[in-house]
């Protein structure tokens, strides 16, 4: 049975396929993480293609049947250039965005986080100075740990959850630490 829906999501990663596809995984509004493949994303003639940059806020159509889901149409809605203009802000967020994928069950819905991290995205987008920038950081980590469950550090020192979210993953986070 096809099934089709729309919905809102954020492009977590994207990773090319064959000579025109794209995989894309992203967190969505209704139906949490979700990967597809944007046929033919890879062409210059594209009309997916700048909508499905990393950080970017898309309403997207997909079509379910087979599995992976193919994606039919995708249109931004925000994009956030001063997060991908400053080192900084992108090394929190692809932290945090790491942290996600390995955190967070594939296509269960979660609302809340999606907008959290909508929210958090926006925040970082106005964030100004590099003791703001790792505020929100620590700040959305300690919330991940909450959302999801897990109990805070031990020792109450939140200045290193980099390594307390590897020992949650058993794996080394490869983005820049949070701090």
């Amino acid at each position: 049975m096809n099934l089709s829906y729309s919905d809102v999501g954020i492009v977590l990663r994207g990773n090319d396929s064959g000579e025109a596809d794209k995989y894309i995984t992203m967190i969505t509004k209704d139906h949490g993480l979700v990967s597809c493949v944007a046929r033919g994303a890879r062409r210059i003639t594209s009309k997916k293609s700048p909508h499905l940059d990393v950080f970017n806020v898309v309403k997207f159509q997909v079509g379910r049947g087979a599995n992976p889901l193919y994606m039919n149409q995708a249109e931004s809605t925000s994009f956030y250039p001063g997060i991908k203009s400053d080192f900084a802000k992108i090394g929190i967020s692809m932290t945090i965005i790491e942290i996600l994928l390995n955190t967070i069950p594939a296509e269960v819905e979660d609302e809340e986080i999606f907008l959290s991290l909508k929210s958090f995205l926006d925040g970082m987008e106005k964030a100004s100075g590099p003791k703001e920038i790792n505020h929100l950081g620590r700040q959305f980590g300690l919330y991940i740990l909450r959302h999801l469950g897990y109990p805070p550090p031990k020792t109450g020192n939140t200045e290193n959850l980099s390594a307390y979210f590897e020992s949650i993953m058993n794996r080394k986070i490869i983005s820049k630490e949070i701090r």
